[in-house]
C-alpha cells in the first residue's frame, strides 16, 4: 500500500473512530411517548386507566375507532334528530366521535345500567367492556366478544391495534391520531 493510501486510510480510520466517540457520547433522543389503547400484561385489564372519549375528549382518533369497533360489536344502536333508531354500522368505524357514536354510546351505557350514561366513554365504560376481551391468540390478536358480533383487534409491542371501518391495515389505536 502506498504512503499515500495508507495516510489516507489511517485519517478515515480516525475519523470514524471519532465519529463514533461522538455518537456514543450523544444523549439518546427522547423517543415520543405513545399515547393510546395500551396492551401489555393480561388482557383482562387491558382497558383499566384509559382515557376518556368523547366529543370533547380525543373525538378523532384511532382509539375512538377501537370503542366504535365495541359499539358495532354489541349491536349499538343510534337516535337521529326525527328520533328514528338506526344501528351502529361497520362503516361508521371511522375513528371520528360525532354525534351518533355519542347517541351510540349512550345506549350501550344505558343498556348495560352504566351509572355514567351520558355518552362518554369513562372508566366505568372501559372496565366494563374489557370483562368481554379474550386472548391474546396466534398472532397478538384479542377478541371482543359481543353481543351481536365478535371483533378483533391487535396487540403488538404493548400498543393495541384496531382497523378502520373493520376492514384495512391495522392501525395503532392513538387518542390523537387518525388514520
Amino acid at each position: 500500500m502506498s504512503m499515500r493510501k495508507r495516510a489516507v486510510a489511517t485519517v478515515t480510520a480516525a475519523l470514524l473512530g471519532a465519529g463514533a466517540i461522538g455518537l456514543a457520547m450523544a444523549p439518546a433522543a427522547d423517543a415520543a411517548p405513545y399515547h393510546g389503547i395500551d396492551g401489555g400484561g393480561v388482557v383482562s385489564d387491558d382497558f383499566q386507566d384509559e382515557e376518556n372519549l368523547g366529543v370533547d375528549d380525543h373525538a378523532n382518533g384511532n382509539a375512538t375507532a377501537l370503542w366504535q369497533s365495541v359499539l358495532y360489536a354489541d349491536g349499538a344502536q343510534w337516535q337521529d334528530d326525527d328520533g328514528d333508531w338506526h344501528n351502529f354500522a361497520k362503516s361508521q368505524i371511522d375513528g371520528s366521535f360525532g354525534p351518533q357514536t355519542e347517541s351510540a354510546t349512550q345506549w350501550w351505557q344505558e343498556r348495560y345500567g352504566l351509572t355514567d350514561n351520558d355518552g362518554v366513554v369513562t372508566d366505568q365504560s372501559w372496565e366494563f367492556a374489557q370483562q368481554w376481551l379474550h386472548g391474546p391468540f396466534s398472532g397478538g390478536t384479542v377478541r371482543y366478544d359481543g353481543d351481536k358480533r365478535d371483533v378483533d383487534f391487535k396487540r403488538v409491542g404493548g400498543k393495541y391495534r384496531v382497523k378502520l371501518k373493520g376492514t384495512g391495515p391495522w392501525r395503532n389505536a392513538y387518542y390523537d391520531q387518525l388514520g
